[in-house]
């Protein structure tokens, strides 16, 4: 029986030495790191040769937050954006309600205003008639 949460093993060969990485990913996602971290390396000790692997490798990890960091914050923007949106349809959804329950109302209220007005005219009329043969 296989477990969902259970990890897997993905053998990976990072700046030259051979590695295993266990985890959730799967192997495309294991290879795809794989390919950035050792393009980013060679990177790194073509840039700062002189430093030593030790060093390369820490500038590596704080490159990799630098860059974390900028797309969090980019995540955070859409998000913000998303919500917004988010809530100016929702207000458009509810401008919209109210329009159609004001437009019921007055279609509504038409109907009855005029029936008011023809039941006042009729006793106008009514009471016009009766003062003239008084």
């Amino acid at each position: 029986m296989v477990i969902q949460n259970e990890k897997k093993h993905f053998k990976a060969n990072l700046a030259g030495k051979d590695y295993t990485i266990s985890g959730h990913a799967t192997l495309p996602h294991v290879k795809a790191t794989e390919t950035i971290f050792n393009k980013q390396w060679q990177q790194i000790k073509t840039v700062a040769p002189n430093l030593s692997p030790n060093d390369q490798a820490v500038l590596l990890t704080f490159n990799t937050l630098s860059d974390q960091l900028y797309k969090q914050a980019e995540i955070d923007k859409l998000q913000a954006q998303v919500s917004a949106l988010q809530d100016a349809l929702e207000q458009e959804k509810k401008e919209q309600k109210s329009n159609l329950k004001r437009g019921a109302k007055s279609a509504i209220g038409s109907i009855i205003d005029d029936a008011k007005n023809e039941s006042q005219a009729r006793a106008t009329d009514k009471l016009f008639k009766q003062g003239t043969h008084v």
